[in-house]
This record gives C-alpha cells, structure tokens and sequence, in this order.
C-alpha cells in the first residue's frame, strides 16, 4: 500500500501542493501559477511539480485531498447553472423576501444580491406539512406533471425541492424527488432534507437553492479531473476537502457540491489545529493572506470554531462550516484612489493573470506585492527561488503615476500608504474574529501563513496586540498542509424543538440515535473501518424567547440526567463567554441536534526536532544585507537577510532582519526579536506585552 498522501489548495494566484511521506514525515512543497480558466490543469500541475520535487513514485501515492474554490466563485460571480426550484404552493417568494437584514444599515441606494432561482422558474406544487410532521395535503401527481411541463420547457440543468416543514417529516419531499429523477434522468436534483434538515425556512431553501445549482458544474469539474489525476496517480482515493474541516469522496461532491464552498480556507484552519495540539499554544488565530484573499480562524483551546449561519454573496448557506473571516485583502489587491484622491486597497485583486506589475504579465494596476517590492520587501534573487522575474521600476512607476503623484507623496510614502491600509483591513478581520468575540488578543497567539502573510504578521500582530507571531515551517503552502491531514467527515441534524422538563433522556436518546444510524452508514459507505470511526454529538440550546441558538458539545457516554446538566452548565458559560451574561434559572430550550461521524485518516504528528545534533550552536548565519524601508525609521535600513533552511530550533534572531524561503518571505520589524522553536516555527515577539494571569 502507498504510503504517501498529496494535497492540493488551488487559490486565486497560486496553487499550492504538499507531498507528504507518511512513514518518515518528510513534507516537501511545490507552487504553481493556478489557472482561473482551467483549475484541472493547474491541478495536474501542481501534482506533477510536487511528484518531481519530492522523488516519488507515483503509484506509492495514496491519497490526493483537493481544496477548491470553483463552486465558490460560481456562486460570487453568479455563474451557477440554469436551475428551477419546487417548493410549497404560495412560498415561492420566499427565496427573495429573506430576512429584514439590511448590510448597510443607512445605504439607501443598496440592492439585494439577485436570487440563486430567478422568480420565473420558481414553482409552488400543492402540499402541506403541519410543524409536528403531519401531512396535510398530499402532492398530486397531475398537479405534478403540469409543472414538469414548465421545467422541461425552459431546458433546465437542475431542480431543487423545499417544501414547508419537510425537516420535521419529509415524505412529501421524497415523493416528488423519486417522480423527478425518474423523469429527469439527465437533470440533478437535490432535495432539502437531504441537503439541511432543520428548521428556518429562507436559510434552508436559500441552502438546497446553492447546493443543487452548483451540482451540474462539480460533476462536470469532477469527471474532468478524476479519469486524469488516476493518470497520473493509478493508486490513489481522491477526496475533497469540506466546509466543515472534513474530506469528503468525489461522489458525495457531486451530491452535495455546497459542503465545499470554503473547501481551501478550511484546510489552513485544520493546520492551525494541529499546530495547536503540538505546541503549548492552545488559543491560535490563523491568518492566511494570499494573492487575493485573507482568511482569518479562531483555535479555542486546541478546536477549531465552528458556525452554521454562514453567508456566501449575502446568500446564507446553514451547514456546519468552519467558522472563517474572508476579506478582500491579499498580495494581489490593487491600489486605488476614489474621487476624492482616498487611498483605497482591494477588494478587487489583480490575480494570476496579469498579476502584479512587477511580474511582467500585463498587469498596470499597483498592488500590495508591488508596494513591498518598492519597500525592499521582496528581494528578487530568493522570489520564487528565482524562477520569477520582478521588474523592480515598474512596481515604482506604477506606485508613482497612479498613486503617489495624485497624492502629492514620494514613492516610499504612497508604497507604505499601501501596507498601512493593507494591514488596517487586516486588523479590524483580525479583531473581529478574536476581541469582538470574548477572547482577549494578548492572550491569543497569531499563526501567519499563506505567500504573503509572513511578511506583514509581525507589524498586524503588533497592531492587534498579540506578543507572538508563529510562522510554520511551510506558511506558503500550509493550508495544502492542513489537506493531507483532514479526517472524512459526515454532517447530520435533526430539529426538534422541546423546552424544560421535555428535554429527558429517553427524548435526546431519540433524536440522536437516529442520527448516529445515518453517520454510521456514511462511513461503512466510505468504507472507513470500524476502529477509525468517531462520532461526536452537540446540540442547539437557546433561552426560551431567543431567536438564535449556541451549539454545546455532548459529553461521551449514555444520554442520562447528569448528561443534560453538563450541557445546561456549558451552554450558560459560553452564553457568558460569547455575550457577558447568562441566566442560570432561566429555561432553556433544545432546538437541533447535531452529529459528526468522523472516519479517522491517522495523520502523523509534527516533527519535533529533539537532538542535540538538530539545535541551533552560535549565532545563525547571515546571507549578507538588504535594505528594507521600515516606517517606525523613515528610512531604508540595511538588515541581514537569513535563509530559513539555515536556522535550526534554538536560533535567535534580532530584528530589524529579513528570512527568506522558497515559499515566503518574512520581515521582522526593529525592536522585535525571533526565536525558532522545537518544531522549527519560528517564533517573533511583537513587542506586545501578554497577558499576566
């Protein structure tokens, strides 16, 4: 049996791949130009640079975890196929009334994002479901197939269904699914109590809604890729990587294409996991800056956080999903001036194609990468191991004509003008996933990683009043790093709503034993052994009179009385943690439980360089000076550069100074220090002081 395992996280500018040897934990590492028309070939790529980097063999390969944003993008850029919806007779409209939410409170001018199903190829059959599951009215199949007419007639590429109440019993559902899929064979369709089967009715048809437009494209994308990744890797499982932090096989994708809609960000966050569970850090933040986009996740005590009201393009989407702050700031966000001459970075970024200017490809508009390029940032000679040109004078002329001579502003001030409102947007994503939380940031440590994170981590740490800054061994590719070591994972939840003294055992033990006979069939499906299977159970608790819930974890062990007060006492502490009050003597409510079937992929742990022979002895090498301009000087300062392969664990490190990589680049401010760490992390202390318990 193979024993290696390959990941691979397609992003906007780059995709990244990682190599991993299971038997001896070697990691090696690739980066290839991703393809915004042609993400398959960036892909196959990507596993042929990695396969040559590393030396394998590819039929020793044995797992290929893949990260994508193609149903992400779909939806962003409202690109979905032509799809039609069924739901109950007179809820057609539901999909575009919504909620009263309004983004901008005070925008008068501002428009709702246009519906997934557009209002023509909405469809209402008659049939009824009460809240306790009784049906009503039963769908007619004449009525039925009036409508199929319709369907057929407009040549869709896939059908939803979402029929009132069908979480609490959905037999009028499964019936007009099998009527479907036996008329429309060539056609998808999902139904909502496959898809998300609770309760909220705009957030579970807005769900099946992105979920069943989106299954024509990943099952078009997928059997492109599958037939020619086993080309390549004849012995290999190909799985997905989920929302949710788990792997999913290539069947299930096509099923259920919504489970991967943040499938790249969440592999940097299960990363950051691990880091935590190998190091005495258990609170981490992740920040991934990329070429387009900067993701941002919390590590409580060593466990990711998790939402279920996410939003996509202001269409919410009620799965389980890692809960992960994206903004539109990243290496390739672009600089511009409204028209009042504000400085403004991103959202929009330059990409891959042209990319920054200094990359030569067409691009004209000054980005982030160009900034630190005029700043002494990036140093041509170790950019990309030198593969990639930079034409440093074109990063300067286009920072001057289009920023800094509008602005009155030398081509240092405009270009550090650029980082600082880079790193400003940074840091309000920064403190709303950790400050505006509960969390205390001095007592949080921030994991930097992604191509640019490392070079503006210890200035943001510094800024959001973090006293360390980790930068792992791999940061330009550590979310592909977080895909080799992702678990297969299955999502069920079941609503029933009780309150009080209806919440017994006998009650609990009857919604989750339900669930846990579907997770246990998806993984005997994905033919995970007994032994790798785990499920954890959490449920839904609010205040009776609450609108929204907080989900508490279940402790292992029988459903009994002592059971139901652990997760009363959790639900009223994170109450408190999340809102700064709770109310123990008031009663709680039981709205959803939830389960997660975990098939265990037995991923190896982090090395730990332990030897006397692995630590650093005197004073780390140098590899000459550069000069970098640093706004606490006002000037450009002369700095040692160090190669990372040249600083073993025990290394220390005075900044100002610069360390450089194949995949990164990382810049430590004056007055701040490095150390590298058992694990090779390096280690930068802000200058923040942390937290005195």
């Amino acid at each position: 049996m193979g024993s290696v395992r390959i990941g691979v996280d397609i992003g906007g500018t780059f995709t990244d791949v990682t190599v991993l040897d299971e038997r001896e934990g070697d990691v090696t590492i690739a980066k290839v130009p991703s393809r915004r028309s042609d993400p398959a070939g960036a892909l196959l790529d990507g596993v042929t640079t990695g396969l040559e980097a590393a030396g394998v063999d590819p039929a020793d390969v044995s797992l290929l975890v893949h990260g994508t944003t193609i149903v992400t993008n779909a939806v962003l850029e409202n690109k979905l196929p032509k799809t039609a919806l069924i739901t109950t007779e007179g809820f057609r409209d539901v999909l575009e009334i919504g909620r009263h939410f309004r983004p901008d409170m005070y925008d008068l001018q501002q428009d709702r994002a246009a519906p997934v199903i557009p209002r023509n190829r909405r469809y209402g059959l008659a049939e009824r479901t009460a809240a306790d599951g009784e049906v009503l009215v039963r769908p007619e199949q004449g009525e039925f197939r009036k409508l199929l007419d319709s369907i057929k007639a407009d040549n869709v590429e896939a059908v939803a269904i979402c029929f009132l109440n069908s979480y609490v019993n959905p037999e009028n559902e499964a019936q007009v699914l099998k009527w479907l899929t036996d008329e429309l064979q060539d056609v998808a369709v999902s139904a909502s109590h496959d898809v998300c089967r609770e309760m909220r009715e705009f957030e579970r048809i807005s769900t099946v809604s992105v979920n069943t437009a989106a299954m024509p494209l990943v099952a078009k994308y997928l059997s492109e890729i599958a037939p020619n990744i086993h080309k390549v890797l004849p012995n290999a499982k190909i799985l997905l990587m989920q929302s949710n932090g788990g792997s999913l096989t290539v069947d299930a994708a096509k099923a259920f294409p919504a489970r991967i809609l943040t499938s790249g960000p969440a592999g940097g966050a299960l990363a950051v996991q691990r880091m935590s569970k190998a190091t005495k850090y258990p609170n981490l933040l992740g920040v991934d800056m990329g070429g387009t986009s900067t993701d941002i996740c919390l590590i409580q005590n060593g466990e990711v956080t998790m939402t279920t009201e996410a939003e996509v393009a202001d269409r919410p989407i009620k799965l389980p999903m890692i809960d992960i702050n994206t903004i539109g700031a990243g290496a390739g966000s672009i600089a511009w001036l409204d028209e009042a001459n504000g400085l403004h970075v991103g959202p929009h970024s330059a990409g891959s194609d042209p990319g920054p200017v200094a990359y030569k490809k067409g691009g004209t508009e000054p980005t982030v990468t160009d900034a630190n390029i005029v700043l002494g940032r990036l140093l041509p000679q170790y950019f990309a191991s030198g593969r990639i040109a930079l034409d440093i004078e074109a990063s300067r002329q286009a920072i001057k004509e289009k920023i800094g001579d509008p602005l009155g502003m030398t081509i240092e001030e405009a270009a550090q003008g650029i980082i600082r409102i880079a790193n400003a947007n940074m840091e309000r994503a920064v403190r709303v996933s950790s400050a505006e939380k509960g969390f205390d940031p001095r007592m949080i440590t921030m994991v930097a990683f992604g191509g640019a994170g490392p070079m503006h981590a210890a200035a943001l740490g510094r800024a959001a009043g973090m006293p360390t800054v980790l930068i792992p061994g791999q940061p330009g590719v550590f979310s592909a790093v977080g895909l080799v070591m992702a678990d297969i994972r299955h999502d069920f939840v079941q609503t029933k709503i009780m309150r009080g003294a209806e919440i017994t055992p006998d009650a609990l033990k009857g919604v989750y034993s339900g669930l846990e006979t579907l997770g246990r069939e998806a993984l005997e499906a994905d033919a995970v052994p007994a032994d790798k299977q785990d499920i954890t159970r959490t449920a839904d608790l609010r205040y009776v009179g609450q609108a929204y819930e907080i989900n508490v974890t279940l402790p292992e062990g029988e459903i009994d009385d002592a059971l139901i007060k652990n997760i009363f006492d959790k639900f009223h502490a994170q109450h408190n943690q999340l809102y700064a009050h709770c109310h123990p003597h008031k009663i709680i409510e039981f709205v959803s439980g939830r389960l997660t079937a975990t098939g265990s992929m037995s991923a190896p742990p982090m090395r730990k360089y332990d030897s006397p022979g692995d630590k650093a002895s005197g004073a780390p090498k140098t590899d000459g000076t550069h000069p970098i301009y640093f706004e606490e000087a006002g000037a450009y300062v002369d700095v040692p550069i160090y190669a990372r392969e040249n600083l073993p664990p025990g290394s220390e490190i005075e900044g100002p100074a610069v360390v450089v990589q194949l995949d990164t680049t990382i810049i430590i401010h004056p007055g701040q220090a490095a150390t590298v760490d058992d694990h090779a992390n390096l280690l930068i202390a802000t200058g923040e002081t942390p937290y005195a318990r």
